[in-house]
């Protein structure tokens, strides 16, 4: 039954340099020797892997122990030395997958970041746009009051305008019948003259 709580890339180091170990010539390696070949490690984790590993080789191998003892061993480095290369391989197609994946990751943060960075900018220049919409707003606020109060101006002009022509026109009647009473006046003042004249000459006859 496989050991809990020992991180699996630390197993697999440890069940790798067992292997190596075997397909190096030693039959049955300690634990203190695959520590060495796996260059630091801890004797608790290594314990229970390398009993593990002991169990399923032992279980592995059971079928040869009626071969002859050169043959057997032969078998073992063999069995070892592929196990060794497989494992080798194994562990490094997961440094290439990490590899991979870090490299993915690093990019989509740059990607992200980037991201991010546009993001800020295209807010940054919204609030600018917004800023100038809003100025543009209270300029033409302004404006709309000019024009209600150059509207009114005009108005008033206009009433003005009417109240004027309304008296210049009272002024061209009152004008024409001033006009109509002198001219009326010069006559009756010419008859008054001639009937003057007439008065004098009769009394001046007598």
């Amino acid at each position: 039954m496989p050991t809990k709580n020992i991180n699996p890339e630390i197993r697999e180091r440890i069940t790798v340099s067992a292997n190596e170990l075997v397909g190096e010539g030693i039959e049955s390696p300690t634990n203190a020797q695959v520590r060495d070949r796996m260059g630091s490690g801890s004797l608790s984790d290594i314990s229970p892997v390398m009993k593990e590993w002991r169990e399923s080789r032992k279980s592995g191998v059971e079928y040869a122990l009626d071969m002859p003892a050169d043959l057997k061993r032969a078998v073992e480095i063999s069995v070892s030395q592929i196990w060794g290369t497989a494992s080798k391989l194994a562990t490094e197609a997961v440094e290439n997958y990490r590899f991979e994946a870090e490299n993915r990751i690093n990019e989509s943060n740059l990607e992200l970041n980037d991201a991010l960075k546009d993001i800020q900018r295209l807010e940054s220049r919204l609030a600018e746009l917004e800023k100038v919409l809003e100025n543009k707003d209270k300029i033409i606020e302004n404006i709309n009051g000019d024009l209600s109060k150059e509207s009114s101006f005009i108005a008033q002009l206009k009433a003005e305008k009417i109240a004027l022509n309304a008296q210049i026109t009272d002024k061209d009647s009152l004008m024409k019948d001033i006009k109509e009473d002198l001219k009326k006046a010069r006559k009756d003042n010419r008859r008054l003259q001639n009937e003057l004249i007439e008065i004098a000459r009769k009394t001046n006859e007598v």
